[in-house]
């Protein structure tokens, strides 16, 4: 049986270099159309998202946190992934699931993807996440789960292979 997705899954991998290359507006529209399609809890639909070309703006986004931000500096684009928490208990797991999206729609039109981890981050004076929220004039009702770098790729990796993934992991009907 051919299956598509897990094809698109093995072959995705956190990608941190990129080509200094332009990433073509359709296919960030597309990812972008794609994240819109991520299921969210009671279909509220609370994530947003910021997209971020310019390159003195993403480097101001990778400073707001502490360490751990290095693939954003060579990004071409930034998407930070964010919720609004006044309208969902459950924002974590929506942006989580948001951001997933992109990753894998990032990986269909071969563009490198690096999730970056925001939410609980330290900043230079704040949290990450409140640093970034001022940069960018977020309302205060929102959170910031995650940026996810994008370019094109600047190192290949090579893809899972079916026979390695750890089927040990998965139980039927009890552990």
């Amino acid at each position: 049986m051919k299956n598509n997705l897990l094809d698109l899954t093995l072959k995705r991998r956190s990608i941190r270099n990129y080509l200094n290359e332009e990433i073509d507006d359709e296919i960030i529209q597309e990812i972008l159309n794609v994240a819109l399609t991520a299921p969210s809890s009671w279909g509220g639909h609370p994530v947003h998202f910021i997209v971020v070309k310019d390159k003195n703006m993403i480097q101001k986004i990778a400073h707001c946190k502490a360490m751990g931000a290095a693939p954003l500096t060579k990004a071409k684009v930034c998407i930070v992934v964010m919720a609004d928490t006044s309208r969902c208990e459950l924002w974590i797991e929506d942006a989580s699931v948001a951001s997933t999206y992109i990753l894998l729609a990032a990986e269909q039109f071969d563009i490198g993807a690096c999730w970056i981890h925001i939410r609980n981050r330290d900043g230079q004076i704040k949290t990450a996440d409140e640093e970034i929220r001022d940069l960018l004039n977020v309302p205060n009702s929102f959170r910031v789960l995650n940026c996810v770098a994008l370019g094109k790729k600047g190192e290949f990796k090579n893809e899972y292979l079916k026979e390695n993934l750890s089927f040990e992991n998965i139980h039927y009907e009890h552990y």
